[in-house]
């Protein structure tokens, strides 16, 4: 029997909309996942191009953006910034804070996530949670400030996680981040004096504790979608970065105390194994560990009890912060 008109056209209607909804997934699938989507993403937003300012143009191929950025953000001499490339920085971090799903290209994650580790006084500050300072200046009307210290920016912490999550993709990204943080913490510890109270190493514990447990969190979310052998992967050549960010042996603690501590506590994390896991555990424990090292670098004078208490109160803050980091970017 020969379809009636009706059939067809409802046949035909039917037979248009599985096409389309083809289509529809197709451009999903592919186009949520085209990385120059995500370059386009950062150079039609109007920050990003009032940071570029002469250096803007549409057809801005996203090395050449990237380049732009850290130009634009970083200069000559490591960790000194004026207040205008301070106030650009700040600017590409709420940038990448409003992505999508923490997305990023991958041609500028890496020149960013260097940028962003020349800043890690400001940032190590922003995810100790505890700053003063830096909480008068995370608003959104605020901006860049000098004083006698330098020039500093500031956002809200979760902000600065979900750009940190996004430069984190990538490995390298991810260990440059952590071990500029690292040394933050290192030199907090340093600066204490041998002798001191318990209850004067508690402050710089915690803000050597609390932006490692960030570190854990975001870790945590790049690797809960990924396969095992890219888990293995990510972890194995993080460690190998940390190590060699340690710069081979470590300094006497006299000449150099927070370099010491940095270079003693990497010195450990040997390369992966062919697993990517070997030594990525320690990470946890990373203000633990840096105390004890401290206490007997410095010859602290500490008790075996006070040491385990406050090595319970640096896993206690590291834990806290992880999981209010994993839970900022699971929202």
């Amino acid at each position: 029997m020969l379809p009636t008109p009706r059939r067809s056209r409802a046949a035909a209607a039917a037979t248009a909309l599985v096409v389309a909804a083809a289509g529809l997934g197709l451009w999903w699938t592919l186009g949520r996942d085209d990385p120059d989507r995500d370059c386009a993403g950062l150079r039609t937003d109007g920050r990003i191009r009032t940071v570029l300012d002469g250096v803007w143009r549409s057809d801005l191929p996203c090395r050449e953006l990237a380049e732009g950025l850290r130009g634009a953000t970083t200069g000559d001499r490591p960790g000194v910034h004026t207040l205008a490339q301070a106030h650009a920085m700040r600017t590409v971090v709420l940038v990448l804070a409003d992505r999508p799903d923490h997305r990023i290209h991958p041609e500028v994650r890496g020149p960013l996530a260097e940028a962003l580790a020349d800043y890690a006084a400001d940032t190590h500050a922003v995810l100790t949670g505890v700053d003063d300072v830096y909480a008068a200046h995370d608003g959104p009307s605020a901006d860049a400030w000098q004083d006698a210290k330098g020039v500093h920016f500031a956002v809200q912490k979760e902000q600065l996680v979900g750009a940190v999550r996004g430069l984190a993709e990538d490995a390298p990204g991810y260990a440059a981040l952590r071990a500029a943080d690292l040394r933050q913490g290192a030199a907090g510890l340093a600066a204490v004096a041998p002798g001191q109270e318990q209850n004067a190493i508690v402050d710089p514990l915690v803000r050597a504790a609390a932006p490692a447990g960030a570190f854990d969190g975001i870790a945590d979310d790049v690797l809960r979608s990924r396969g095992e052998g890219a888990r293995r992967s990510w972890q194995g050549e993080v460690l190998t970065r940390l190590r060699a960010a340690g710069g081979g042996s470590a300094p006497s603690f006299a000449a150099d105390p927070a370099g010491n501590l940095v270079a003693t506590w990497l010195a450990p994390l040997a390369p992966a194994d062919p697993g990517g896991t070997d030594g990525y555990p320690r990470l946890h424990d990373q203000a633990a560990a840096l105390l004890a090292q401290w206490a007997d670098a410095a010859h602290a004078g500490l008790a075996p009890e006070a040491l385990r208490i406050l090595q319970d109160r640096a896993r206690t803050t590291t834990d806290r912060e992880q999981r209010e980091a994993r839970t900022t970017l699971a929202g």
